[in-house]
């Protein structure tokens, strides 16, 4: 589910994964409503990722049981985004 409202905490991911657990953590991301956006780009079997969370305390029950807990993981970087400078919407990738 998609949340906008004033206390709605925006981040992005880059995560690397083992080419193994790959598909897995790609079904376990799917699965989740927190998780808005999945990107595989270049690299070493790596993801862009974009989730929402009603709130900080939401943002960390995703870290916590969902992104720790991920098999197979590498690499993992998250950003909270401060604000939204320019935002084109249904531009093809």
């Amino acid at each position: 589910m998609y949340l906008k409202g004033p206390n709605a905490i925006s981040s992005y991911f880059e995560i690397e994964i083992e080419p193994n657990s790959f598909q897995n953590v790609v079904q376990i991301f799917n699965a989740n409503d927190t998780v808005t956006q999945i990107y595989q780009v270049s690299g070493k079997s790596k993801l862009h990722l974009h989730a929402v969370a009603e709130d900080n305390d939401a943002m960390e029950l995703f870290l916590n049981e969902v992104m720790y807990k991920l098999p197979g993981i590498t690499s993992l970087e998250c950003n909270i985004i401060l604000s939204r400078i320019k935002d084109i919407k249904g531009l093809r990738l």
